[in-house]
């Protein structure tokens, strides 16, 4: 169970889709009454110890699949025992169930960096789970807009703050000033965030427990307990989210999330040749939601507190709905300059959360 967990930790999130075949392979290695897990698709790689009686020192790739599948399907609660022989042939042997496949040297292997730690922070794994998730979703995916590929992490003597954009949406967590940290700002790869947010998931920690996380010139790693996560850093400007986030509001007014989400979701099944659009209407306290294609037409009215002129505006429901599901309070705040300014949306009781959605113009 202990040596298939660490297959599993190390797998995960490493990409299986490459042309160099030594990358299908993962890196064992001996190091004192521990055994060494590594794998890398050469933009992010995970190390992860596992406790092992060592008989001698050694170290050998090995294919990652055919290893994982082998293991999965040994007898129940025997131990494991793993020598290397001649020409690189890997030994597994459990009870009478014996195995051998075939490894290529260490020195194949792309070699790991070894984080300079010139700028380190630590916090808890649940609060940085709770940032990333509140806001990665507002990422790109898009390979033509690399530098938006990430989330920057600016951290100052004030805050700590974890901010994403895809160009039409922002999304900015802000976390209390990190003790003993010195300021950095950096753009992390979505890609290895997810994989830390799924680990923590995974492992459970406690309230003692510390995520490490070092910054390098060029690299970052998460460090929590037996397992290491490091990826290359995303170089490039980020834009300047602070001009964004509307300072003005000459109108607002909140709305229950859940049924806003659940009529932005109708909403959305209105979808038109060339995208979907969610309109909202406010007049007399009554928020209008409605969406119209070729072919079908909805409306829906939500109770609001709003006594201002009447006022419309229009989203791409999408983006609606990616906050609305991840923003975690029972009420938001929508506040507005104008109908063509982007709209700010602030989940009531939570001052750490911030979402700016551009409008379309209807």
């Amino acid at each position: 169970e202990t040596l298939l967990e660490g297959i599993q930790v190390i797998s995960a999130g490493v990409s299986s889709r490459t042309t160099l075949p030594i990358l299908h392979n993962f890196l064992m290695e001996t190091q004192g009454d521990k055994i060494k897990l590594v794998r890398t698709d050469m933009e992010m790689a995970t190390v992860h110890y596992i406790q092992a009686e060592v008989e001698e020192e050694g170290a050998l790739t090995v294919p990652t699949k055919e290893f994982a599948d082998i293991i999965k399907n040994l007898p129940d609660g025997k131990e494991i025992n793993l020598f290397t022989g001649e020409n690189n042939k890997f030994h597994i042997k459990s009870g009478k169930s014996k195995f051998w496949v075939i490894g290529t040297p260490k020195a194949e292997y792309p070699a790991i960096p070894e984080i300079e730690k010139t700028g380190s922070v630590s916090l808890s794994p649940l609060e940085l789970q709770t940032m990333i998730d509140k806001t990665a979703f507002s990422a790109s995916t898009q390979e033509t807009r690399y530098i938006l590929n990430g989330l920057l992490w600016n951290n100052t003597a004030e805050k700590f703050e974890v901010v994403a954009t895809d160009g039409g949406r922002l999304a900015v967590a802000t976390h209390p000033a990190l003790p003993d940290s010195g300021e950095f700002k950096i753009i992390v790869p979505t890609k290895i965030l997810n994989e830390v947010v799924r680990f923590i998931s995974l492992s459970k920690p406690d309230k003692e427990t510390q995520i490490h996380v070092n910054v390098a010139s060029n690299q970052v790693s998460f460090e929590m307990k037996e397992t290491t996560f490091i990826s290359r850093l995303i170089e490039g400007n980020f834009p300047n989210y602070n001009q964004v986030i509307p300072t003005k509001k000459n109108m607002s007014f909140d709305v229950f999330t859940k049924e806003l989400l659940a009529a932005c979701r109708r909403a959305a099944l209105c979808s038109g040749e060339f995208g979907s659009t969610v309109k909202f209407h406010m007049e007399n306290n009554i928020m209008t939601v409605s969406s119209t294609s070729q072919n079908m037409e909805f409306t829906d009215e939500l109770p609001i507190e709003y006594t201002q002129e009447a006022f419309d505006c229009a989203f791409n429901p999408q983006y609606i709905i990616d906050v609305l599901k991840n923003v975690g309070s029972e009420k938001v705040v929508f506040s507005f300059v104008n109908a063509s300014q982007p709209v700010l949306i602030e989940p009531v009781g939570k001052e750490d959360l911030k979402y700016v959605i551009m409008p379309v113009r209807i």
